[in-house]
């Protein structure tokens, strides 16, 4: 099942050709040569009830949907390990889609992944464009790049004598994701941070598991995003929380605009995100 379709992206065309019209050849030369490109380290902070004294102040870098070739380059994704690391994070985390159409692509991403240093280490879920292009090979290249691959599982993150729980579930669009299975190893009351690429499941997700904060991609934020309105188009478990921070029950969920494009190599109001989201107690 396609999170886009033929159709899909013809909308993304017709949009994107009203709001560059709108502002004539220079729009069109913005939207499809400078902002996609252009990208930016958000900074946000996210206050959780239940996160330990000893994280306060934890740092976390979220990238998502790099989606290397044929639109996103290899530069574009070195500047966002760069800024990635700018931030001196204690954890990175990759909320999936590595990949857009060629597999080989992912083990280009392999010496920009070592370029990787926090302090906690650097996990990642797959995301549904990885799973359908070959996700045992797209896991393999996150393996050679340090990247620790968290498919319905959960690892806990230590500082000192207290810890968060880090659960990693698999993509709804096209993975087998378990939630049940990625929480089984929780302890007690532990505060949790879920990585799921795409971010509309969250409120099915609060039912069965305890999730304080989701961090997940796979909106790109539309892409093309206009005032008042928002987005254009957005993809399926995209189009409820498809950009920025929410409240869903007691739980959190943020929303990255990811990095790479699909469909059309366009962004119009929708640069590429870094984030750089600062947990406080």
């Amino acid at each position: 099942m396609n999170s886009f379709t033929r159709r899909d992206f013809l909308k993304i065309g017709g949009g994107f050709g009203i709001a560059t019209g709108l502002t004539g050849l220079s729009g069109v030369l913005y939207s499809a040569g400078v902002e996609p490109n252009s990208i930016r380290l958000e900074r946000v902070t996210i206050h959780l009830r239940r996160l330990p004294a000893r994280f306060d102040g934890f740092r976390v870098a979220l990238l998502s949907d790099l989606h290397i070739y044929p639109f996103t380059t290899a530069e574009l994704i070195g500047e966002a390990i760069r800024l990635a690391n700018s931030f001196e994070p204690d954890l990175v985390l990759f909320a999936g889609d590595f990949v857009y159409k060629s597999v080989d692509a992912a083990f280009d991403l392999v010496p920009l992944l070592q370029k990787l240093n926090p302090t906690k280490g650097v996990f990642a879920v797959l995301g549904n464009h990885d799973h359908r292009v070959a996700p045992q090979i797209v896991s393999q290249a996150l393996a050679k790049g340090g990247v620790e691959l968290l498919t319905n599982r959960g690892v806990e993150v230590q500082m000192g004598s207290d810890s968060v729980y880090l659960a990693g579930i698999d993509s709804f669009l096209a993975g087998s994701p378990c939630p049940s299975q990625a929480f089984w190893g929780r302890r007690g009351d532990l505060c949790s941070i879920a990585l799921v690429h795409e971010p509309d499941p969250i409120s099915e997700l609060c039912m069965e598991v305890p999730i304080d904060l989701q961090l997940s991609g796979h909106s790109h934020g539309g892409q093309v995003r206009f005032p008042i309105f928002g987005a254009l188009l957005l993809p399926m478990f995209g189009k409820i929380y498809d950009l920025g921070l929410y409240r869903v029950g007691h739980a959190q969920i943020y929303t990255t605009r990811g990095i790479g494009t699909v469909g059309l190599p366009v962004r119009f109001n929708c640069p590429p995100e870094v984030t750089a989201i600062t947990l406080r107690a």
